[in-house]
Formats: structure tokens, sequence, C-alpha cells
């Protein structure tokens, strides 16, 4: 890739389009602490999805995980995506690296681009081999970087040898004493860069102060392509997550969804879409009332629940469908892979206009209706 541009918008999708063609032959851990174990060698691409993941043997292939407390000190052939709270990440990175997170420590050597978005981001170790696109409150490198930096923050203090053009927009800039920037170095920010003795930049140099109304953490198109491509991916690991433990941990409940989802879906439709307009509008007229109030809040805080488990239900149900469809099997499956597929399938037909999310309501519909269904029939079980 040759700007980070592309590194933002491009990798990223080229990474989601793939992944119901490689999902097949990863490996997915779950659970609380999904680990690699240092001893341990994939054969392909890995998953680790959890509050605390651990990877420290080699992975051949892509690493994607998502929690809490994210740590790799194993090698990846090829890209790493996390997503996280507090990312410690001490091992080379063959391919690209894209990042987004709270405190993130990136100290290896990257093969070819970073996207990062982050609070507190330090850049240290072997360095990156191709362009850096950086988005959030502080950053540090001290790694050499073989190509453009695109930068938009708070505050960012760079040590080390840029081979190509350097732009940022934020606060403030610092250039340590081991800085050397190589290409061009634009910016903008509140005053000057502190250059330390012994700082070059060799190409041209070019400021512009901030307005004095200007916030001190300017949004920037750099920033924004940053953290809005981060938070895409999280929001995709997350969906994941919650998709992959609803229907392996419940697993004979999901393949009972799933058959009455697909055994009537006009007739699961309609029952979602009474169950949509009904509880919210009973929830609030609760409210009203004085002895009411109690009914209403556990009423709304039921329909909240109800979506957010509604959403991941129609990602399993669309991902059994387009399975079934793909591989022409005899039924429907809910299986780790066809959770994976839904979940993408169903992510992406949020990027279309339109048809995309009518798409994306009627399965929610119909996910919200099959649960109603499962739930009636177990009441009536307990008369």
């Amino acid at each position: 890739m040759n700007t980070s541009r592309r590194v933002s918008w491009g990798a990223l999708l080229i990474s989601v389009l793939i992944i119901p063609v490689v999902a097949f032959a990863a490996d997915v851990r779950t659970g609380n602490s999904p680990t690699l174990v240092q001893s341990e060698t994939t054969k392909g691409d890995l998953y680790l999805i959890g509050a605390n993941t651990t990877s420290a043997g080699k992975v051949n292939g892509d690493l994607v995980a998502a929690g809490g407390t994210i740590a790799v000190s194993g090698p990846v052939s090829q890209d790493l995506i996390v997503g996280g709270g507090s990312i410690t990440v001490i091992a080379d990175i063959g391919d690209d690296a894209r990042i987004g997170g709270g405190n993130i420590l990136l100290n290896g050597k990257v093969g070819n681009d970073v996207l990062i978005g982050g609070g507190q981001t330090q850049i240290s170790g072997g360095g990156v081999g191709g362009d850096v696109l950086w988005g959030g409150g502080a950053l540090q490198v001290t790694a050499p970087v073989g190509g453009n930096m695109r930068l938009s923050g708070g505050e960012v203090v760079i040590n080390s040898r840029v081979r190509g053009n350097v732009e940022f927009k934020g606060g403030k800039l610092t250039l340590g004493k081991d800085a050397i920037i190589e290409g061009n170095l634009d910016y903008t920010a509140q005053s000057e860069a502190v250059l330390e003795t012994g700082a070059v930049v060799r190409g041209k140099t070019t400021f512009e102060q901030q307005k004095a109304a200007t916030s001190t953490f300017p949004i920037s198109t750099t920033s924004i392509l940053a953290i809005l491509s981060v938070f895409i991916l999280i929001k995709f690991l997350a969906m994941l997550a919650f998709a992959l433990v609803l229907g392996l941990v419940f697993k004979r409940y999901t393949q009972t969804f799933v058959r009455n989802a697909m055994a009537q879906p006009l007739l699961e439709m309609g029952r979602g879409l009474i169950v949509l307009v009904v509880l919210p509008i009973a929830s609030i007229i609760a409210l009203v009332t004085l002895i009411g109030i109690p009914f209403g809040i556990l009423g709304l805080l039921a329909f909240a629940i109800l979506m957010l488990v509604s959403c991941a239900f129609a990602s399993i149900v669309v991902g059994s469908l387009v399975h079934k469809w793909m591989f022409k099997s005899a039924e429907y499956q809910a299986t780790w892979q066809t959770i994976l597929l839904g979940v993408v399938v169903f992510t992406l037909l949020g990027s279309i206009p339109l048809v995309g999310s009518v798409a994306k309501f009627l399965l929610v519909l119909l996910a919200l209706g099959s649960i109603m269904k499962i739930k009636w029939d177990v009441a009536k079980g307990w008369r």
C-alpha cells in the first residue's frame, strides 16, 4: 500500500471480506481467558475472543483478538487485528497491524503498515516497514518507520528515523534527539514543534498555527479515518464475541431457534414487530403510574436486552442461511464457522444504503419473534 488512506479503508475492507473464505480453516478460541501457549504453533489463522487473551505461540497466518486485556508475545506471520482495553504486543508481525484500544504498546517489528486508534500509544522495537496512521490522545515513537506517518491527536513525540513524510494535526509535536525525518514535515499545532538537539528534518517543513478557537484535539480526516476504522473493527469483534457466546454456550437453544426462524419467517417477523411496538409503549405507560414505575423500568431494560440479543441471533440466522446456500447442506447449522460467517454478512449489510438497513431490520424482527416464540412455548410448558 502506498497511501495511508488505502491502509485505513482498503485493508480493513479486504480483511472483512476474506473472513468467510478463511474462517473454516481457522482456529477459534473463546472463553474468559483464551490462550495460545508458547509451545503451540497454528497451521492457519487464529481467533482469540475473551476477557483476557494471550498469544505466546507462533501463528502461521492472521491473528484476530478481542478482549479487555490482550497480550501478544508470539510471532505472527501475517496480519494482526486486535481490539481491547489494554493491548501489549512484543512480537514480530509479518504484514499489517491494525489495533484499537485504550493503552497500547507495540514493541516488535511490523513488516508493513500500522493503523492505530487509541488513548495512550507507544511504538517501539524493531520498527515499521510501511506507513503509520494514528489517531488518539498521546503517541510516542522510538522505532524506525519505513514509510510515511499521518498523525492526529493530542501530543506526539517522535524519536526515531522516518524515511517518508510526516503529517501531524494536534496539540503538541516534539522531535527527540534521535529523530531524523527523511521527507517533509507538515504540521498544525498550538505552537511550533520542539526540536531537541540532534533532531533533523531533511525535507521541507511547513507549520500552521491553530486558531485560538480550535480545540486542543482537532478532528482531522486522518483522525476520523483511523478512529472510525478501528471503531468498526472493535464493533465487529464485540458482536462476534457475543454471538459466539450465545451460539456455543446455548447450542441446543440456538439450534431450535434457527429451525423455528426458518420454518415460518413471515410469522416470526410479525411477532417480532408486535413486540417491538408494544413492549416499549407499555413500559412507558407503566412509568406514568406510581405503582407501575418498577415494571416500566424492568420493561425498558428487558427491551434493551432483547434488542441486543436479537442482533446477535440475527447474525446467527443469516450465517446458517448463507452456509446452507453455499454448501448445499441438508439442515441449518449453528457452529462457530456459521456464526462467524453470519456476523460478517450482517456487518456488511450495514454498508449497503437503504436495502442493507431494511434487510438488517427484517432479520432483527425475525430473531426477536423467534425468541419470543421459544419463551412462550417454555411458559406454556410450565402450566
